[in-house]
């Protein structure tokens, strides 16, 4: 569960006329519950200590309407998280990678490129991907991994040999996927700007020179964008479904266009494949 807050602007001059945040649950299609905790800005201003008391166990799982930020809490892990006081907003770890890693299977799956001449890598440290790897054999003739923790992938590697005869490559070289024709990264911090391929990844920092696919924001299906709170990021909304509230179906998410940093031009998702056919390029 999680919590997403609201604001209702304050007429009154007197304080005392306020009432205290109230805490809502949403029921969700497919999942467990989440919360709407609305509270009210009185002459610009928050009771943030009142919000924290609302939220309760929630206080680490929220959402907030764009452009509002608590009050900074010192980052806190585990146990503590649980214990010390501070107001956070949830970050989602898991929904962001996985639709990147499904984008680009449908891109290859459009590719008029032979599968045997298609190259993959993922970049993957904590080891995420490993049991994603499977459906993009008969996509690619050759997989790479790029990894720090090559164990995390000795078991996806010997599966692969025994069932497809695939060799996986696991390395924990950057210069894996630099020729690479799509790669599939959690975030771009070894990336060096002189990659070929296409890139996805949840990861927005800058990359000039290179075709990071960047993405509009998620189509909701109509069911859940009715119950997203308003002022809430559609992407924060659809991963805490996922994550927090078991969701699958955000799993399935589309987006309306893509595009690359530096180019006007915005695609859909089929039409990315003609980036990586022979002949076709596109400006970065």
């Amino acid at each position: 569960m999680f919590a997403c807050l609201q604001l209702h602007q304050s007429h009154t001059r007197s304080k005392r006329k306020i009432s205290p945040p109230q805490l809502v649950r949403a029921e969700v299609p497919g999942g467990a519950p989440f919360f709407q905790l609305t509270t009210t800005v009185h002459r610009g201003e928050i009771d943030w200590p009142a919000v924290e008391q609302a939220a309760g166990r929630m206080r680490t799982k929220m959402l907030f309407p764009a452009g509002v930020e608590p009050p900074v809490a010192e980052p806190a892990f585990g146990l503590r998280a649980q214990l010390e006081p501070g107001l956070r907003s949830f970050a989602a770890r898991r929904l962001p990678l996985l639709l990147s890693l499904r984008m680009a299977q449908q891109v290859l799956r459009n590719c008029n490129r032979p599968a045997r001449e298609l190259s993959v890598t993922f970049v993957d440290p904590r080891g995420q991907l490993c049991r994603a790897l499977e459906p993009f054999v008969q996509l690619a003739g050759s997989l790479r991994v790029c990894t720090p923790e090559p164990a995390h992938y000795r078991q996806t590697a010997q599966q692969l040999l025994s069932r497809y005869g695939v060799v996986l490559v696991v390395s924990n070289s950057p210069a894996c996927f630099a020729q690479s024709d799509v790669v599939v990264a959690e975030d771009l911090s070894l990336f060096t700007g002189r990659e070929r391929g296409l890139i996805f990844t949840p990861d927005t920092t800058p990359l000039p020179g290179c075709r990071v696919v960047r993405s509009s924001e998620p189509v909701l299906p109509s069911a859940y964008e009715a119950l997203r709170p308003e002022g809430i990021d559609p992407m924060a909304f659809a991963a805490a479904l996922f994550e927090l509230c078991g969701v699958k179906e955000m799993e399935r998410l589309s987006f309306a266009r893509h595009g690359f940093d530096g180019v006007g031009q915005s695609y859909a998702l089929k039409d990315l494949a003609g980036v990586m056919d022979e002949g076709a390029r596109v400006r970065v």
